[in-house]
């Protein structure tokens, strides 16, 4: 084990921030964009930089190199993440406003005193209820998107419907296909269609994904009886986007194809503003869903919950009661 300090001798020399005209113009489209998302806190530099683009704020003289309308348009992705560091730092942008998806922090086990555990789980009992409305399907839905910054924002409208967000990023492993293979024969067993809503990218990859997996799923693994949708992004969904068109990787061996077929527009899914998002999820999940079952177990969960509020309460009696 070996013990670090930070000495003068390693200490890495940085170039000290400066708050400039630049810097507070950038801040201040910034901190604009992270108002409109406000809602959904906390979200990522990521959906910063694709709503800076959408909204066509990247494209002002402040956004280039030296400020210089001649100049190309910063790395965003470097700029971003220098400035909203700073802009936490110094107070401008709340830390809660931003969460960083790839880090894992455990919980920490363990309390004071019984006590403290009784009132925790007092606290939690029965917290949580709600019915499945998916039991009296036909489908076994699932919604499936491209992009891990995205879940938090698809999946309170997949959890009204009782479905699962499933995250693909980039093409699937035959760990994932397999995990999907269980719960697909599971819900053919039950005599429910195993329906994949697709949302992902509109470019020469994410066009491809789908058809991969499907790919996989047949010719591999050998499962059939699967119903499979591209739900968005699409061309109809052009007219619902506020961005421009993202360039075309040359780099990507599909462009070639994509291009032959489906033209020069391309998209990323982070385009969509979170309500059309959520709006296209939502029309999505309608489309498959028989809504007259599904609302009578709407209301069957209220009338559920008023049961459940009445028990907790009996228990908190009988507990307080003991203490």
């Amino acid at each position: 084990m070996i013990k670090f300090e930070l000495t003068d001798e390693n200490r890495k020399k940085r170039k000290p921030w400066a708050w400039t005209e630049t810097n507070r113009r950038r801040s201040d489209d910034v901190l604009f964009l992270a108002n409109e998302l406000e809602r959904w806190w906390p979200i990522t530099v990521r959906s910063i930089k694709y709503k800076l683009v959408s909204y066509h704020l990247g494209k002002q003289n402040h956004w280039r190199r030296y400020n210089n309308p001649k100049e190309p348009i910063v790395n965003y992705d470097s700029t971003l993440t220098r400035l909203v560091k700073w802009m936490r730092i110094e107070d401008i942008l709340p830390w809660r406003a931003i969460t960083d998806d790839h880090r894992i922090i455990s919980g920490k086990v363990g309390f004071s005193d019984p006590d403290q555990f009784i009132a925790q789980e007092v606290d939690d009992f029965l917290k949580g209820y709600a019915r499945c409305t998916a039991r009296r399907q036909s489908r076994h839905l699932e919604v499936w998107i491209e992009s891990a910054t995205l879940y938090h924002i698809v999946k309170p409208v997949a959890d009204d419907f009782c479905r699962r967000v499933i995250v693909c990023r980039g093409y699937n492993s035959v760990t994932f296909q397999s995990d999907f293979y269980k719960r697909a024969t599971e819900a053919i067993d039950l005599a429910q269609t195993p329906t994949i809503l697709y949302f992902g990218d509109w470019n020469p990859s994410g066009e491809n994904m789908l058809p991969a997996a499907v790919q996989t799923l047949e010719d591999e693994l050998g499962l059939y009886g699967v119903d499979y949708y591209r739900c968005g992004i699409n061309p109809e969904h052009f007219d619902r986007i506020p961005a421009d068109p993202v360039p075309i990787k040359p780099t990507d061996s599909r462009s070639k194809s994509f291009v032959e077929r489906q033209g020069t527009t391309a998209y990323e899914l982070d385009a969509f503003h979170p309500l059309e998002l959520q709006r296209l999820v939502r029309e999505s999940l309608e489309h498959f869903t028989n809504m007259e079952a599904h609302l009578e177990d709407k209301e069957q969960e209220e009338q559920d919950y008023v049961g459940l509020v009445r028990l907790k309460m009996a228990v908190e009696n009988v507990v307080n009661n003991r203490m």
